[in-house]
């Protein structure tokens, strides 16, 4: 449950590093980390969650690994896959 936690807090500072250059998907994020708030303040709330809620608190969860990977990506290695096709295509009209 500590590593839930922690994660918890990486997904609510992902829109703040979304929102600079991402804005679309920074508020396209918040309902998400809202909502598995919400979850998880259920989860230790009601000591029994059943079926349904830990199906909804593990698919929250999952979504929003996803759009954080997908996040982390657009962030880092578009920027990096950019400056090599650019370096490359110099480099090609150069020779």
């Amino acid at each position: 449950m500590d590593v839930f936690l922690v994660y918890l807090f990486v997904a609510t500072a992902t829109p703040l590093f979304l929102w600079v250059e991402h804005r679309k998907w920074a508020v396209l994020h918040i309902p998400f980390v809202i909502a598995l708030w919400a979850a998880f303040i259920y989860y230790i709330a009601v000591p029994e969650l059943g079926g349904w809620g830990h199906v909804t608190l593990w698919s929250l969860f999952v979504a929003n690994l996803a759009f954080a990977h997908i996040a982390a990506f657009m962030l880092y290695a578009v920027p990096f896959l950019h400056k090599q096709r650019k370096k490359k295509s110099v480099s090609i009209k150069n020779t």
